[in-house]
């Protein structure tokens, strides 16, 4: 009788195990967009026209190659748009380039790469004044990207930025 027992338990395991991976699948689905599948040209529809190249993360400027978001209200050289970067925080854009807002309308810009073995550093939020490298914990100062403790052999390179119609530029 126990093997029956242990054998009953296993196929309830696997029924679970496969409902929830069924489920999980439905949800994915659902996710997919009402956008209509694109045709054999590469386009919703079927028309010659070219698509616009894809971005991620929800910010326009990144990875679209364009370098600008292809706006025509957008500078060539805009890294994020002024409302995308908290007060107090920070985000990285185009996948290297740390921008932060350590008080209202003050901006400033690091090479997001680590020093030390070139991780991405994790922005700061809630006012904190110290930029984390996940690797190994250096830790940099939001004021002047200088270096604070860890293995890191300097603190980070500042990037010039400004604002210009309400986005932050290379200056």
């Amino acid at each position: 009788m126990p093997d029956e027992d242990v054998f009953n338990l296993c196929a309830a395991r696997r029924t679970l195990l496969l409902g929830a991976g069924a489920m999980g699948i439905a949800v994915l689905a659902g996710c997919g967009g009402d956008d209509p599948a694109p045709s054999a040209g590469g386009n919703p529809g079927g028309s010659s026209a070219p698509t616009a190249p894809a971005t991620t993360g929800g910010n326009p400027f990144d990875d679209n190659g364009s370098g600008g978001g292809g706006d025509p209200q957008v500078p060539s050289n805009a890294l994020v748009a002024v409302g995308e970067v908290p007060v107090g925080g920070g985000v990285i854009v185009k996948d290297t380039v740390l921008v932060l807002q350590p008080a209202k309308g003050s901006f400033k810009a690091y090479d997001a790469v680590c020093p030390h073995q070139g991780a991405i550093v994790d922005p700061p939020f809630d006012g904190n004044p110290i930029i984390m490298c996940p690797r190994h914990n250096s830790k940099f100062k939001v004021a002047d990207g200088s270096k604070v403790e860890g293995p890191a052999p300097g603190g980070l390179k500042t990037i010039k930025v400004a604002v210009k119609s309400g986005y932050i530029v290379r200056s």
